[in-house]
């Protein structure tokens, strides 16, 4: 059993809505998928039971009942857990670290947000876990590749010395409609460009995992 965690000490990084689309991602991929939801807003969890399928299975919790959920995760044979933790949570942040295999640190490319990242890198980089740093919520890509702006980002987070996914996520709006009946993107507009870059990087991660 693999164990992916999302952190990101500000909020607003996207953080629960990439937890989603990844966890049904892998659940597509035919892989057995617990979303564990230690967020209090729990907004991982009201989607989920707006949800039809049964996959990806979903449990809320604390960072301190953190261990035992991934035991009994672990039991049942599951092949992946995302968690989707809390921002502004050190503690909780920490707790899901630890027990991670890989933590994906999403950031939009906005200069106040890239300047808040340095908590969550820190954090990342004591507890000495793989991780990566997602550019989301991204302008789209043009004919000539990335914006300027995605370009400038993947720059900058360099001083952070964590590699940057070669993934971006763009700001689209097929991403946040799919939630609104339970679904993720690639089940509600499979063949759209919102699907492709979610799928792209599912894949990424699905090897950095060695799943």
């Amino acid at each position: 059993m693999k164990t992916l965690s999302m952190i990101a000490q500000k909020g607003g990084t996207g953080k629960t809505t990439l937890s989603i689309h990844l966890a049904v991602q892998a659940s597509l991929d035919s892989l057995k998928v617990l979303l564990v939801d230690i967020d209090p807003q729990a907004s991982a969890t009201a989607w989920w039971r707006r949800r039809r399928e049964a996959e990806p299975a979903l449990v809320q919790s604390r960072g301190k009942k953190l261990e035992q959920v991934l035991k009994a995760a672990a039991d049942q044979d599951y092949d992946l857990v995302v968690i989707d933790t809390a921002p502004h949570s050190s503690h909780e942040s920490s707790a899901s670290a630890h027990l991670s295999d890989q933590v994906c640190i999403p950031t939009r490319p906005a200069i106040l947000d890239l300047d808040a990242i340095g908590a969550s890198t820190e954090l990342v980089s004591d507890i000495g876990v793989a991780a990566m740093i997602i550019l989301n919520s991204c302008p789209p890509p043009h004919l000539f590749g990335e914006p300027h702006i995605v370009s400038e980002a993947r720059q900058a987070l360099s001083v952070y010395g964590l590699p940057v996914c070669d993934v971006a996520i763009s700001q689209r709006a097929a991403l946040g409609h799919a939630l609104i009946d339970g679904r993720a993107v690639t089940e509600f507009e499979r063949k759209g460009k919102a699907a492709r870059e979610i799928d792209r990087l599912w894949r990424l991660l699905k090897e950095e995992l060695g799943l």
